[in-house]
């Protein structure tokens, strides 16, 4: 073999390396102006959620916001790994790889097939019933947070104890002082009004207090107020939107003290509920014009009274010559 035929692999090899160095090279540089896009993108976006009123679009704006900001840690994290593992020793960019030398051929090794026949054992089919507790415990994987658009609005300065609890949560129509008058968690339309009442505990006075109720998880209504009642004892929020919004789902209230959720409580809507009544705007009618009537009434003339005039009479005159 002569030496042309040996050198030839390796330059077939060292090929490769270089078009591969070359594509990573400007990698970092690329995240970089990356990095600096997405974060100009997020502080644009944080900064018109803050000054936008609407609630849902507000909320929309800061998610990307947000998003957007950690998009662009992340590509700044890789653009550092890879400067770094162009200047690492240990790991440098491929400039000239050896030739892999080719895999020495394995020994197969022939081993028995098991065939294993499955039996399917038809498994009772679940049934749904929707068990509805008005209080949950804490979970750390499905832990409720407080939408970024409600955090902006605390205005608070007073930090509630770690130990404020929130228990007992009922739903009810009408309250009798502090307690509810009934409990249920299946209402049925028509529905004109709820209370979610509840008991509480080392709660702070002019701590932020937020209720929050959802209907199939979309937020239809919220309160957020310096708490104004005692530390301990219970209350009742109540919740009144025209009869016709109440849809039949899943309703749920979520407890926030400060930023930190406290409880949740569910209940069902069910039947469809009662249409809008259309009131009947009165139109102007006209009122009628009085109208002018000529009646000519004939006055009786004045009669004439005869008047008697004094006649003047003078003696005959005679004449004597």
């Amino acid at each position: 073999m002569t030496l042309a035929q040996e050198e030839a692999p390796v330059k077939h090899a060292i090929m490769p390396s270089m078009e591969v160095s070359w594509i990573l090279r400007p990698l970092p540089s690329i995240l970089a102006v990356v990095t600096l896009l997405f974060l100009m993108a997020g502080l644009r976006a944080l900064s018109l959620g803050r000054k936008t009123i609407s609630f849902r679009h507000r909320r929309q704006r800061l998610q990307a916001g947000w998003w957007l900001i950690g998009s662009s840690m992340i590509s700044a994290l890789l653009a550092i790994v890879l400067v770094r593992a162009s200047h690492s020793p240990s790991f440098p960019l491929p400039n000239a790889l050896p030739a892999q030398p080719s895999p020495l051929p394995s020994p197969t090794i022939a081993l028995p097939t098991l065939s294993i026949t499955p039996s399917l054992t038809p498994l009772p089919s679940p049934t749904f019933t929707p068990t509805l507790s008005v209080a949950s415990s804490p979970s750390p994987s499905a832990t409720p947070r407080l939408p970024l658009s409600l955090e902006i609005m605390i205005l608070s300065a007073v930090t509630p104890l770690p130990s404020a609890a929130i228990y007992d949560v009922r739903f009810t129509q009408a309250v009798a002082g502090e307690y509810p008058i009934t409990n249920r968690t299946e209402w049925t339309n028509p529905i004109w009004r709820m209370y979610v009442n509840f008991a509480y505990n080392n709660m702070t006075y002019g701590a932020q207090f937020s209720v929050l109720w959802f209907r199939n998880g979309e937020l239809v209504y919220f309160e957020s107020q310096p708490w104004p009642y005692s530390r301990r004892g219970r209350a009742s929020y109540k919740w009144q939107p025209a009869m016709h919004e109440w849809h039949p789902g899943l309703y749920e209230v979520q407890f926030f003290v400060g930023l930190e959720w406290k409880a949740t409580g569910r209940f069902i809507v069910r039947g469809e509920p009662r249409p809008p009544t259309s009131t009947l705007t009165p139109s102007p009618t006209r009122t009628p014009r009085p109208t002018w009537t000529l009646t000519v009434t004939s006055s009786p003339r004045p009669t004439r009274t005869p008047t008697v005039s004094p006649t003047s009479t003078s003696p005959p005159l005679t004449l004597t010559p």
